[in-house]
């Protein structure tokens, strides 16, 4: 047994995945031990080959009882409050019997205590059964069959009226239950984000009569269990108590419920007990904080309010930027816009609920320039592969990953229609405006092939020359498709001709030279100039995306992940597909199942080329005003990308004489946006307003 914040080596591989239980303690173990969240005690599971799937407490003695998915066991373990401990003391065959191959069945995955009649109840989700036995292991009464339409995960015993809950993690609901007769008495709908993790349930009663079930949660962002929630039973509502399990927690946790006392969570891995403490503060804090870069220069916050006041109302709300207070606001506020944050860096924001001298805080950080987030969706098929965008009708193109499907979606990330292409199994995707039609790649195939792109149909193939085409892309600046190849030890990119009636001609391998270090990861997508974005492989996972000419080269723009959250660190495939869709990049999040925008350029105001002083038009005195500038430290632009009037992405003497050349010679005008003011479609050269 290991007390609060142990130490122990641990090897990458251990870390990601044999052992998850262990990441879990080290990310909850913290110096302050009376800290909501942190983890008390961890003990191993009984048994050769432990496979726990739910615990409950017997509060007639205070001790633990976990359940094991097949073996057929029960570990019981005693425990002590000062300082907290548990210890195996029995361990007990149960009356459903452990699997049995060749189906390996029954799985049991839900335990629960009743403490009127000093007995347990057992769901078997194989057969969606009910047992109830007594503290000795004997079966109290024959079977309760039950019926749902999705799963059965996690049991929990209603002490107010006699029923049983458990958790449908298909549909996204609790499911109550009458354990004498099976039926289903009634559901309440799961509240949060349409992609979450968390098969954990648990039962709990306030001194004042309301019962609970806290559930365990996480969202894409987390890519696992990050946190305990409670949904009020009489109204459904989501209330405000919960458990912070940190950030970075995989997908481990499994069964939870509460000690006697209530002051600590007791939780189950597949191989460990974990005893977690469950205090909750005097207030709680703001919930549910999200934080965005909009695209047009702003970063937005919104939250749920958990004030003590009617309605979750504080005394006032408190925003800090970077740990310096920015803004207070009414008690009721529940969103704020930081019009003024500067471009091009990460802001730490914490919205702090103040009541009397109590402050709670809740804290998002984000990226305000280029890899902010302005966007996320749940994929409304299954599991996004690659995408592939046409400007000109602005339709997005998603394949998913196990159908001939493709999704096609807004700029926005809207849903617009579906067409099928009756293709087996589609990977990459590629769109040539030219020929206006798609090129897809299929898993385990040769060919790539033609696709409509109104009704989907398939056209003609071609030859990749490999069987892992994983993601492609259009290079419209020198008319060549561009196939991600991740057959090979190294991930390359392979140029093809896509001239029609050409279509297929090797034209050579895309490889970063081995001095940069880099190695590409996967995803790929084209910018108008030639050069090209793709995944940088780093220990196994892709977790940003470089820019590179159309030969390979590295280029200075790299362009972060961070703001998916903690998948591309965590979960295999969290990156598979790139698209450049104006200044942001889409990224397809395979194993979370989401869309992400990022941007690729810092947001900020529209602009006019040459317009340096920013009347509003090119003239003389812009060119003086760049000269001064720049070489007699006159006043500075409002706009530094204005004064770029030749976009070479260089602020020198060329800039005004480009401007008088124009003015008085008619040579050429300055690069977009020109005349008129818009957005800089050259954005990458690192200079902005």
């Amino acid at each position: 047994m290991r007390f609060l914040c142990p130490t122990f080596p641990l090897s990458g591989p251990l870390l990601r995945k044999a052992a998850s239980s262990w990441m879990l303690m080290l990310l909850l173990c913290a110096p302050l031990q009376g800290q909501n969240g942190t983890l008390q005690v961890e003990v191993n599971l009984c048994g050769a080959n432990s496979n726990g799937s739910d615990v409950a407490v017997n509060t007639s003695d205070n001790s633990v009882w976990t359940i094991d998915s097949s073996s057929g066991k029960i570990c019981v373990f005693s425990t002590s409050s000062n300082p907290p401990g548990l210890a195996l003391s029995n361990m007990i065959d149960h009356p459903i019997g452990a699997a049995a191959a060749p189906l390996f069945q029954p799985q049991c995955s839900g335990l629960a205590y009743n403490e009127s009649s000093n007995t347990f109840w057992i769901l078997n989700s194989t057969s969606l059964e009910l047992l109830e036995m007594d503290t000795s292991g004997a079966t109290v009464s024959l079977p309760v069959p039950f019926v749902i339409s999705g799963s059965a995960s996690g049991l929990a015993y209603d002490s107010l009226s006699g029923t049983l809950w458990t958790r449908d993690t298909v549909n996204q609901q609790m499911v109550e239950i009458d354990p004498a007769t099976g039926n289903i008495l009634s559901t309440l709908e799961i509240p949060g984000s349409e992609f979450r993790y968390g098969s954990g349930l648990t039962y709990r009663s306030s001194t004042t009569g309301i019962g609970y079930l806290d559930f365990t949660y996480g969202t894409a962002f987390d890519a696992g269990i990050a946190e305990v929630r409670s949904l009020a039973i009489g109204t459904g509502g989501l209330e405000c108590s919960g458990i912070d399990l940190g950030a970075n927690v995989d997908n481990s946790l499994l069964g939870i419920c509460y000690n006697a006392s209530g002051s600590s969570l007791m939780a189950v891995t597949t191989t460990h007990l974990l005893q977690i403490n469950a205090t909750q503060p005097a207030i709680y804090p703001p919930a549910d904080l999200v934080c965005l870069a909009d695209g047009e220069g702003a970063v937005n916050l919104e939250w749920r309010n958990c004030g003590p006041g009617g309605g979750g109302l504080y005394t006032l709300l408190r925003i800090t930027r970077n740990g310096a207070i920015v803004d207070t606001l009414p008690g009721s506020a529940t969103s704020w816009a930081d019009l003024s944050a500067p471009l091009g860096q990460t802001h730490q924001y914490q919205v702090q609920g103040i009541v009397g001298n109590i402050i709670e805080t809740s804290s998002c950080s984000v990226i305000h320039g280029p890899g902010g987030l302005v966007n996320s969706v749940s994929f409304v098929g299954d599991r996004p592969r690659d995408l592939a965008y046409d400007d000109e009708m602005d339709d997005l193109y998603v394949t998913e990953s196990y159908s001939g499907v493709i999704h096609v979606l807004s700029s926005d990330l809207s849903l617009k229609r579906i067409i099928d292409t009756g293709l087996p199994n589609l990977r990459g995707i590629g769109y040539n405006p030219i020929l206006d039609v798609l090129l897809v790649s299929r898993a385990g195939s040769g060919l790539v092939t033609f696709v409509d792109p109104l009704t989907g149909s398939p056209l003609s193939s071609f030859p990749s020359n490999s069987t892992s085409i994983d993601a492609i892309s259009y290079d419209s600046a020198a008319d060549d498709w561009l196939l991600l190849d991740s057959a090979s030890s190294q991930v390359s990119i392979r140029r093809m001709e896509a001239l029609d009636g050409a279509e297929g001609n090797p034209l050579g391998i895309i490889i970063p030279p081995s001095t940069s270090g880099l190695l590409l990861g996967g995803g790929v997508s084209s910018f108008k100039d030639g050069s090209l974005l793709s995944g940088v492989e780093n220990l196994g996972a892709i977790t940003s995306a470089s820019q590179f000419s159309g030969f390979g080269f590295p280029l200075n723009f790299d362009l972060p992940l961070s703001e998916m959250g903690n998948s591309p660190d965590l979960l295999s495939n969290a990156v598979t597909g790139f698209e450049i869709v104006g200044s942001t990049l889409v990224v397809a999040g395979q194993a979370t199942n989401t869309l992400f925008q990022l941007l690729i350029v810092s947001d900020g105001p529209d602009f006019i080329r040459g317009d340096s002083d920013s009347s509003g038009s090119v003239n003389l005195a812009d060119a003086i005003f760049t000269a001064t500038w720049i070489y007699a430290g006159g006043t500075a632009p409002d706009c530094r990308d204005s004064c770029d009037a030749n976009d070479d992405g260089q602020l020198d003497i060329s800039d005004p004489i480009f401007t008088l050349l124009h003015l008085f010679t008619g040579t050429a005008a300055p690069p977009a946006p020109y005349p008129t003011s818009g957005p800089d479609p050259t954005f990458l050269d690192q200079i902005d307003c």
